[in-house]
């Protein structure tokens, strides 16, 4: 290693000044030398946090490994050694540890520990709400059950070595401080919670939310201990929100691990019958609800027992109904039975007429024989049918035998978890058999009707053969007429007008492909002025607005005025780089060959729009300048709007708390986005608009923002995901209202509560 130059001493002594370490003259508190004995757990992902404690920094020994922190845990610790060993200049063993600790002194840098001393004290003062906190990772502090120890394993290294010596620093001092850090390699101490419940947990509430919650043990400054669970679920369509479960003791802890994993077992075992849905309450926590009723602990014994009682009559009511339609099922099956014997008949008198006129003999001995005997030999078979058929039907009744009857449930005050799943799958039983026995009622009933109409068919040609048997000649002039199979069965066809399917439009999945559909018809169809219309309402859509009423009071231009002044002023704030474009000498030039630029990866040599040049804003646009660009603007933007149309149907989302006007408004196929836009106030509006297929609307594609003289624009909506929609062409139908709760962030140890109103709309074209 390269000897210090005197520069280098300096930097050393300035940082180990600033540390308050004296290396001729070391403290006891870093001249520990013991072993420590410490077994890492086999089973733990070192990359996952579970334990955050307040340590004492006087409690936690100091070692330094040459092993990188990635490594291997055990190959770490067999190469650590203690500081001491690090801070004796006058072992010459030792000489290489020595200078090795000087230079990481040197590399210090005293702005960096100064970032991790008003971190701690932030954290001193209150635990962040999302437990952990950046860079956490860099402390690498274990704890030794059994030696009762915390010690650091700090690796050489590392480049950035604050945690290290800020702990140093601490342990010189002679105040008692503590630090706020996760407990690496440690398990759940089983306290609270136990280990096994807590995995259990974590799959329940993925279950319920499709989200891996992290869960952790967070002990405060007094050493008390609560249990974290933070995680996101789904709050409305593709929004999702943040929720955090507070666990302080035992008892409630198991009664919210209770009451989650009986919802579990419940929905999981009987998806079908149970959905319980998971939403973000006013406190940021999670509420479990069926049929828009909450579910908690202590009302949990009462929903079970109405739910016992609720399906104990549904099962009673299709026990019922069921032995009606036994009944008529029996009816129908013997009427069925009667049809079909009726019609065999029938069918073997035209089939023997139909053999019988193939010859010239046969004609005439059905005409003088066979006919006579029809009606008698018709008869007869009645009488045997009807014998027949007594005789079966007494059979069936001998042998039928009564529908069994579903077990019931004892009566009793209080049900369990398990009673519930049982009359469940009873009632599921009988709902089987409710369906299976109507399935069987309706086959029936076809049957019967199609046999109905073959047998009226042969009733029909037997009375028309008969018509014909009044002499021989009309009879011999029937028989070689080539008559059409009367048996057809004639059943009714029915053609089933099958809804046409339309495509839904999918943000998340399809955004991308439909933004390169859209910015390729719309450089297609808008001109460049066009363009820079949408562009230009874009930058001030409320001056559009104004500009479209039929008349324009002194207020609006007072506010068309503040507009102008606050566009100003940030002409002259970017006067610099408004400059730099020199606009005035090329215009829109084509860009040189060598000015790249890229647009979601994707290369370009296109020159971006600039608002001032579009609005015309300089020092001394006037107000009545302004107005005549906005309105020539109107003009084009009227005339190109009806040009471009969505291909199928889409949702947009607009998240304010004005009322959406009957003009022009920018609304986003993103709902995330217009959420994330609008998180100061407490409580917002969330519109939806349900925009059908071949409706007039304007995408903000990448076309809208670059002027493409090159031809080189990418295509697709990778700037904005806005569009804009003239409502005063439609008619706003309300289908819809819900409120949800929207948890965030609001610094790193404060959250916010917002509850969104959504009202959801219907889109039609009003009559003209």
């Amino acid at each position: 290693m390269p000897k210090n130059t005197k520069e280098d001493d300096k930097i050393i002594e300035e940082n180990l000044k600033y540390i308050g370490l004296n290396l001729k003259k070391i403290p006891s508190s870093l001249l520990n030398v013991e072993k420590i004995q410490y077994k890492p757990l086999k089973t733990y992902e070192d990359n996952n946090y579970k334990i955050y404690k307040y340590v004492d920094v006087k409690d936690i020994e100091i070692l330094i490994t040459p092993a990188d922190r990635l490594d291997d845990l055990n190959d770490k610790l067999k190469k650590a050694l203690p500081l001491a060993f690090y801070l004796d200049s006058k072992n010459e063993e030792l000489d290489d540890k020595y200078e090795l600790f000087l230079n990481m002194i040197r590399n210090l840098s005293i702005d960096r520990m100064l970032e991790i001393e008003q971190e701690q004290e932030k954290l001193n003062k209150k635990i962040p709400y999302e437990i952990k906190y950046k860079d956490n990772f860099i402390w690498q502090i274990y704890y030794s059950d059994t030696e009762d120890k915390y010690f650091m394993l700090y690796s050489s290294n590392e480049n950035n070595s604050k945690a290290l010596f800020y702990l140093i620093k601490k342990k010189l001092s002679r105040k008692k401080e503590k630090i706020y850090v996760p407990i690496s390699h440690l398990e759940y101490s089983n306290s609270i919670l136990k280990k096994t419940e807590i995995a259990d947990l974590e799959n329940y509430l993925w279950f319920f939310t499709k989200d891996w919650p992290n869960i952790y043990e967070v002990y405060n400054q007094n050493d008390e201990l609560s249990i974290e669970i933070l995680g996101k679920t789904s709050v409305y369509e593709n929004i999702k929100s943040t929720y955090k479960i507070s666990l302080q003791d035992k008892e409630k802890a198991g009664e919210i691990f209770k009451l989650i994993k009986a919802l579990f077992i419940l929905q999981s075992n009987k998806e079908m019958e149970y959905d319980f849905k998971v939403v973000v309450n006013d406190k940021g926590n999670l509420d479990f609800c069926y049929n828009f009723k909450k579910i908690t602990y202590e009302n949990l014994s009462e929903f079970i027992r109405q739910e016992v009682e609720l399906k104990s009559e549904r099962i009673e009511t299709l026990f019922n109904e069921n032995v009606i339609i036994a009944e008529k099922l029996e009816l129908l099956n013997e009427t069925v039975e009667k049809q079909k014997e009726e019609y065999l008949l029938k069918e073997k008198q035209i089939a023997n007429f139909l053999e019988c006129k193939k010859s010239f003999f046969g004609k005439v001995r059905f005409f003088f024989n066979k006919g006579k005997k029809i009606k008698k030999q018709e008869d007869k078979k009645e009488n045997n049918k009807e014998i027949e058929n007594s005789k079966k039907s007494k059979e069936n009744s001998e042998d039928k035998k009564d529908l069994k009857r579903p077990e019931k449930l004892e009566n009793k005050e209080l049900y369990t978890i398990e009673d519930l799943l049982k009359i469940c799958e009873i009632l599921v039983q009988e709902e089987l058999r409710y369906k299976n026995m109507q399935m069987d009622i309706k086959a029936l009933e076809l049957k019967k009707e199609s046999l109905e109409r073959k047998i009226q068919n042969a009733t029909l040609y037997i009375n028309e053969i008969e018509s014909h048997k009044k002499s021989i000649f009309d009879f011999w002039k029937f028989t070689n007429k080539d008559e059409s199979n009367m048996l057809v069965e004639g059943e009714r066809e029915e053609n089933e007008n099958s809804n046409k399917l339309k495509k839904s439009f999918n943000f998340e999945e399809e955004i991308e492909s439909f933004g390169k559909k859209i910015d390729i018809r719309q450089k297609e169809i808008f001109t460049k002025n066009e363009c820079d219309a949408i562009f230009a309402i874009r930058n001030d859509l409320n001056t559009f607005n104004i500009e479209c009423k039929n008349k324009v009071l002194k207020k609006d231009d007072a506010l068309i005025e503040k507009r102008i002044k606050v566009l100003k002023q940030e002409y002259i704030d970017n006067i610099e780089k408004i400059q730099e474009k020199a606009f005035d000498i090329f215009g829109n030039v084509v860009e040189d060959k060598t000015k790249i630029k890229t647009l979601k990866n994707n290369k370009h040599r296109e020159i971006e729009k600039d608002k001032y040049k579009i609005l015309d804003i300089n020092p001394n646009t006037t107000l009545e300048e302004y107005k005549d660009n906005i309105n020539n603007y109107k003009k084009l933007l009227q005339e190109a709007y009806g040009k471009m149309q969505t291909p199928y149907d889409i949702q947009v989302y607009k998240a304010s708390n004005e009322e959406i006007n009957e003009n022009f408004e920018i609304f986003d196929l993103n709902s995330n986005i217009e959420i994330e836009n609008n998180n100061k106030e407490d409580k917002v509006n969330l519109y939806k608009l349900n925009v059908k297929e071949k409706m007039p609307i304007i995408f903000y594609s990448n076309i809208m923002y670059f002027d493409n003289l090159n031809k080189t624009l990418p295509d697709g909506m990778d700037i904005e995901t806005k569009v804009l929609i003239d409502l005063s062409k439609f008619d706003k139908k309300l289908v819809s209202r819900k409120d949800f709760y929207m948890n965030s962030l609001e610094n790193e140890f404060e959250n916010k509560i917002q509850l969104f109103q959504v009202y959801e709309f219907e889109l039609e074209f009003k009559d003209i």
